[in-house]
């Protein structure tokens, strides 16, 4: 099971001298999370809203412990630092992925954005702008800028959505886009509430044919109320919740009358068989 608590609920601002405490921190709980990882060909690159800075010198470090590596702990470092340094030149965004923008000016304006061919988005019927190569933890930044180019004194906000593959258990299976703060349970109610003979609690996340958190793992996730950030689910990632297993008793009593009718029909054979010996 691999869970990733968020990174940053207990770290403040980065400047200065802060950049390389805070990067130091980031790359231990990366180091504790790859590992895990490593077990289960999981490439890691990252928590989803690292800054630039932080993933460079989460790279810097890597390749510092390359020199001592060896063996598959030397593969491990070198697959994650080809990772972060992937997604530092590509960027978070996928074409498909959607964010929510609202823009402050006399009065608020929300708009959900999609990630069209190209990797350009359009917002509020402004010219179209280019999200390649920006990070999750950048939109927000690079959205305003676009923004104030045709509109004085706006304030922009952006919230990125989580495209996930609800399955199983659940009234409306399908493709939902959820907030990552957002309880993985939630989806449950996102996909139409859960079929009556769901378990709740537990639930499979996988990601292509690797998977990310078994039905045991997810009784503590839905316990602890656990985000999709948290437990590192990403778009296009799968997450099927479990049904009950139904008993079948009208195929329990057919066996039953079939066992039942052999074992009469053994036993009047077994009746007949002698009777002709004693004869």
């Amino acid at each position: 099971m691999l869970t990733i608590r968020n990174p940053w609920s207990a770290i403040g601002g980065v400047s200065g001298r802060a950049v390389v405490a805070r990067a130091l921190l980031v790359g231990a709980m990366l180091s504790r999370f790859g590992a895990a990882a490593g077990a289960q060909d999981i490439v890691v690159a990252g928590p989803q809203r690292a800054t630039r800075a932080e993933l460079t010198a989460r790279v810097a470090d890597l390749q510092r412990q390359q020199s001592s590596a060896q063996g598959a702990s030397l593969g491990r470092l070198r697959r994650e630092g080809s990772a972060i340094q992937q997604r530092l030149q590509t960027g978070d965004f996928r074409v498909g992925d959607r964010f929510v923008v609202s823009v402050r000016m006399d009065s608020v304006r929300t708009d959900t954005v999609l990630v069209r061919d190209s990797l350009r988005v359009l917002v509020l019927n402004l010219p179209e702008v280019s999200v390649a190569g920006v990070l999750r933890s950048e939109l927000e930044t690079h959205i305003n800028a676009h923004v104030a180019r045709f509109v004085r004194n706006a304030s922009v906000r952006t919230s990125v959505l989580t495209r996930v593959s609800v399955l199983g258990a659940v009234l409306r299976p399908g493709f939902y886009y959820a907030a990552p703060d957002r309880p993985v349970s939630d989806l449950l109610m996102l996909a139409g509430g859960p079929l009556p003979d769901a378990k709740t609690d537990q639930f499979e996340a996988t990601r292509g044919a690797t998977k990310l958190v078994d039905s045991k793992a997810a009784k503590r996730i839905v316990k602890d109320g656990s985000t999709l950030e948290e437990v590192d689910i990403q778009s296009g990632d799968e997450v099927r919740f479990t049904q009950r297993r139904k008993v079948n008793w009208g195929l329990v009593v057919q066996l039953a009358f079939v066992a039942s009718s052999l074992f009469f029909a053994a036993l009047q054979f077994i009746q007949w068989y002698y009777s002709r010996q004693d004869n």
